[in-house]
């Protein structure tokens, strides 16, 4: 008597999602040239025709990935009263406090940011996900240049402090640190 094989139940939502997963996962690490569907669908457990059947082609689940990070105002917010103070907080506490790691997101950006095809996805990104909705609240004359400083000034930083392991154990130092980069975040943001 044969024994009955077990059957895997289909769940498309937790397959797509494993792969969404995968796909940050390898783009975090590489460049876009570099991440190849069968290494996506292998560090998922799905198929590599299932990558394909979800997101229809690799450019896709790039721009499907871009969009899956944190928009800039749900991690900073919309109000313009605090928001120095409140980047600063962010950019000064420590990755181990974070629940996600928005430096993900950069390294994505960044490891395909000089890519032929995935370039134009990253510029459009981050003028969507940041630079729009920010010079919506920041407002006035030349918002979307204010909004461009603003971010470059956010992405340098936290790049830095990331490679360079920098954290502020000293309390005055921190509030020192605190209140200057919140001043730069003034400056980038204020009419020109």
């Amino acid at each position: 008597m044969k024994k009955p094989q077990l059957v895997r139940r289909r769940d498309a939502a937790a397959t797509k999602s494993a792969i969404l997963s995968a796909a940050r996962t390898l783009f975090a690490r590489d460049s876009y040239e570099n991440v190849g569907i069968r290494e996506i669908a292998s560090l998922s457990g799905a198929d590599a025709a299932l990558v394909s059947r979800y997101f229809g082609s690799k450019e896709e689940l790039f721009s499907e990935v871009l969009r899956s990070g944190k928009r800039g105002l749900d991690l900073i917010g919309e109000q313009m009263e605090g928001l120095p103070e409140r980047v600063a907080d962010l950019l000064l506490e420590p990755p181990e406090a974070k629940e996600e790691n928005p430096m993900d997101d950069i390294l994505i950006l960044l490891h395909s940011a000089s890519s032929p095809t995935a370039a134009p996805l990253v510029q459009a990104s981050i003028d969507e996900r940041f630079h729009r909705p920010f010079a919506e609240v920041i407002g006035g004359d030349h918002a979307m240049t204010r909004s461009q400083i603003f971010g470059a000034l956010l992405m340098g930083v936290s790049i830095s402090m990331r490679i360079t392991g920098q954290s502020y154990a000293d309390e005055d130092e921190r509030k020192r640190v605190h209140a200057r980069i919140s001043r730069l975040i003034e400056l980038a943001i204020s009419p020109l």
